[in-house]
């Protein structure tokens, strides 16, 4: 009776122990998600978007970014100016946004070339 109990025991761990290492979620080895509400900052240059509450800022890497916020100061630098966003990301669709908080989280650096 005592190995056949001991067998039990050993084909239980063979088969639980492997499930319950399946269901750990990683520890800082995972991706990052976009939508996190560290804030960011974001440098590139600034044009109008789709609507009148969108802007476009382009990274000197080529990636665009949509962003939202205080749709006066976005206005008075989406002509072509370099600028430093600074804000949180999310996602509307495919596209990544960048969430101006205050018109203070705009810094105009430059014109763009």
């Amino acid at each position: 009776m005592n190995r056949k109990l001991m067998f039990v025991f050993v084909v239980m761990m063979a088969v639980l122990l492997p499930m319950t290492l399946v269901g750990q979620e990683k520890k800082g080895g995972g991706k990052k998600k976009m939508d996190s509400m560290e804030p960011m900052s974001v440098t590139g240059c600034l044009n109008k978007g789709a609507d009148a509450d969108h802007f476009v800022l382009k990274d000197d890497k080529g990636k665009e970014f949509m962003v939202t916020g205080d749709s006066a100061t976005l206005t008075k630098h989406a002509n072509n100016h370099n600028v430093t966003v600074t804000g949180t990301m999310g996602k509307e669709g495919d596209k990544a946004v960048l969430k101006m908080g205050a018109p203070t989280d705009l810094k105009m650096n430059s014109m763009c070339k």
